[in-house]
């Protein structure tokens, strides 16, 4: 009779050490605020830009995605991390960044909860950047497909996106009075800020638009981490790149273009990455994430 007593004991005081252990894990991971980045290497000789970010409550967001033939890796790593995401923001419609969108989109079952964009009237593409509307036509009517179509969302200036403790704030929307460089002047900027973080995305932020978000955003620009704009040349000039003083410098560049390489050697293009790296050089960023690296994670708290 003792030993069935003790041994009944026992059981109540493992029980109560399981619980006990399965609620402070509980507590830990829900106190852990972190963000896994990973920024997409290319998978032609295009150009493209591709980000996925999956936070410590199981939320996954992209930020456009690449080319079409940058669409089995994006799948692939969306699939890895559990077939969904949850939000999905499209800087502009240029092929090199929502390609990868467009298509998958098209063909495949992988759930979207939220698509977040911003682009101008078809009708102004066709009047300033006609040789590539057609990119933008097509960008608009995957918007329009059936499993997604009550999910899109235009971003407007300033607002406020709230993904777990995740906070994106919108500081750059289309802008149609800049038609020069007219598709990547319209580019999407978003400020994510984490608990001890904050990254600027710039998509393809050009010369004027970069020079309007100093006119007026310039108290919100300075960012931790920032995404080089236009693939690392011909985009924003130095002084908004002086504005964010980031820490850490994330490059959707691959290699020809970071060696401004034209097939005959280092330097022989007409890309102006080197201009833009000895811009990162001077303001003292130490730690740069290129895109010909390949497929790179990093954790942000």
């Amino acid at each position: 009779m003792e030993k069935t007593k003790k041994n009944k004991y026992y059981k109540k005081v493992i029980l109560s050490l399981v619980v006990i252990i399965t609620i402070l894990l509980i507590l830990i991971m829900n106190s852990k605020k972190e963000i896994q980045l990973t920024q997409l290497q290319a998978n032609s000789h295009r150009q493209m830009m591709g980000y996925i970010i999956k936070d410590s409550k199981g939320k996954v967001i992209v930020i456009d995605g690449g080319t079409s033939e940058d669409e089995p890796n994006l799948e692939k790593n969306i699939r890895e991390l559990g077939n969904k995401v949850d939000v999905w923001f499209i800087t502009h419609p240029h092929s090199d960044h929502a390609g990868a969108f467009i298509k998958l989109i098209r063909d495949t079952n992988i759930s979207v909860g939220k698509v977040y964009y911003t682009m101008n009237e078809i009708e102004w593409y066709k009047q300033y950047a006609v040789e590539r509307a057609i990119e933008a036509e097509e960008f608009e009517n995957a918007l329009q497909n059936e499993r997604i179509k009550d999910k899109v969302e235009e971003v407007s200036i300033n607002e406020v996106i709230n993904i777990d403790f995740i906070k994106c704030e919108i500081l750059g929307v289309k802008n149609p009075e800049i038609t020069n460089d007219a598709f990547n002047n319209s580019s999407m900027v978003i400020k994510m800020l984490l608990p001890k973080t904050s990254i600027l995305f710039l998509g393809d932020t050009g010369v004027e638009s970069g020079e309007k978000l100093i006119s007026t955003q310039k108290e919100k620009l300075k960012s931790d981490i920032v995404q080089v704009a236009h693939h690392g040349q011909n985009g924003a000039n130095e002084d908004l790149y002086k504005e964010i003083q980031p820490k850490i410098c994330l490059w959707p560049t691959p290699e020809w273009i970071w060696n401004n390489d034209n097939g005959e050697g280092e330097n022989t293009g007409p890309w102006k990455t080197f201009e833009t790296r000895k811009w990162i050089e001077d303001l003292g960023v130490k730690q740069n994430i290129i895109e010909k690296d390949g497929d790179i994670t990093i954790t942000i708290k």
